[in-house]
């Protein structure tokens, strides 16, 4: 039975994170076709979905504490439906009127990027809540120690399977043109994207039809409508704060205070504007991050057999900190040998970080209380958003591309911060046991 629910939940991950990948890759580039030069408009764009995010992204999540699982599947569903048909209709209506001024001055312009706006947010906060609500408290109730490691890990590799593919897909569709409708490889994939949403919605009654324990649990009473939306949000970071796993969480959102990722937009801008290397390159090194990141799914079940959830953490956390470390060293060295170093150390710095996001995400899965596992769960992605805000507010202040080593040297602070808060907090809990 757990073989089946494993993998039906698996392919319904697939359908719609296929679908999610290949939306992402599509939306920038036909934004930046429909705009050119105007990139500005485009980052601002993914600016404000982030900002508005973490702000709301805990207040969505918590729904997975006051509802029923099937309620809480139709919601994430259908707002993931929602905010992909108005980002469709919202792309069309830019391109239809041709000739609009992009600036925000024509009130025309701002209400169809207002309106693009909202509908990026309202896909981006289903997405999330579907990601916590199958990983995060589906995933832990169905499974547990090294069963739950190799779900775990099979649904990363779900992840990075989709990261590498279906952008390839979705480029392919976006090449397909029409006299009328120039845009029919975005709509294609905009198709895609909305057709996915229906077979997983029969995979997940499936499983709650196979399992009908799994839809009951206990539910907590939501909160009075009298209190304000900034007390809620206090009292919800106070929770957060208070879990015992809060340090591993905390430890892991460092992580996303780096540049120091293949698929990142300023590592990708600096290796494109800073170091002239040609696209096929960065291109190669992009691709090649992802598969160093299956190789930790690969890794982390077998040296948990050997070991425990938190050493096996710490020994991945460990390997990401020297490999950086050692990539900085390149960095600052210079050359050919020194570029090519720094590539090669950051992508086997994927290893380590990769290994450690699984072992989090299990530490996090067996350490919340089911109560309140959406509410605690949506502040932790709230605080990946928070340290990605500050990631491209630093890149925004550098002066120039050769003021990147400052970038560089930040992040790797960040990791070995991290890895001494995560250190820290699995001494404090070996004492305790």
């Amino acid at each position: 039975m757990k073989t089946s629910l494993s993998f039906r939940l698996l392919l319904g991950r697939l359908l719609t994170r296929s679908g999610d990948q290949a939306w992402d890759f599509a939306v920038p580039i036909v934004l930046l076709k429909l705009l050119p030069d105007h990139l500005r408009i485009a980052a601002l764009y993914y600016l404000l979905i982030r900002l508005f995010g973490v702000f709301l992204i805990p207040r969505v999540a918590s729904v997975i504490d006051t509802k029923d699982r099937m309620s809480v599947v139709r919601i994430g569903l259908l707002l993931q439906f929602v905010g992909v048909l108005l980002g469709a209709i919202s792309v069309y209506t830019l391109w239809s009127l041709g000739t609009l001024n992009p600036s925000f001055m024509d009130s025309q312009f701002l209400g169809v990027f207002l309106f693009m706006v909202v509908s990026g947010l309202i896909g981006s906060l289903g997405a999330s809540l579907m990601d916590i609500a199958i990983a995060n408290d589906l995933a832990p109730s169905v499974f547990s120690g090294q069963d739950l490691a190799r779900f775990n890990s099979r649904f990363r590799q779900v992840d990075l399977a989709t990261e590498v593919g279906s952008p390839v897909v979705a480029g392919l569709l976006l090449v397909v043109s029409d006299l009328w409708i120039p845009l029919m490889g975005f709509f294609l994939v905009a198709l895609w994207n909305l057709l996915s949403f229906f077979p997983e919605y029969g995979i997940l009654r499936s499983v709650f039809r196979d399992r009908p324990d799994l839809l009951n649990k206990p539910l907590v009473v939501s909160e009075g409508v009298s209190q304000t939306f900034l007390r809620k949000i206090i009292e919800g970071w106070n929770e957060f704060f208070k879990q015992p796993v809060a340090p591993a969480m905390i430890a892991y959102a460092l992580l996303w205070l780096s540049v120091l990722s293949p698929h990142g937009v300023l590592l990708t801008g600096f290796l494109q504007d800073g170091w002239k290397l040609p696209e096929w390159v960065i291109g190669i090194f992009r691709g090649s991050g992802a598969f160093f990141g299956l190789a930790a799914t690969i890794l982390f079940p077998w040296v948990m057999k050997l070991t425990n959830v938190r050493i096996a953490s710490g020994l991945f956390i460990g390997f990401q900190a020297i490999m950086v470390l050692g990539a900085y060293g390149l960095f600052r060295a210079g050359g050919s040998i020194g570029q090519n170093g720094f590539l090669v150390l950051i992508l086997f710095s994927r290893i380590g970080l990769y290994g450690f996001s699984l072992g989090e995400m299990q530490i996090r899965q067996e350490g919340i209380a089911q109560a309140v596992r959406g509410k605690v769960n949506g502040f932790a992605n709230a605080l990946t958003g928070i340290a990605t805000l500050a990631l491209f507010s630093a890149g925004a202040a550098l002066p120039s591309t050769d003021d990147f080593e400052y970038l560089v040297l930040m992040s790797v602070l960040c990791v070995f911060a991290a890895l001494a808060i995560f250190g820290f907090w699995m001494k404090k809990t070996s004492v305790r046991e």
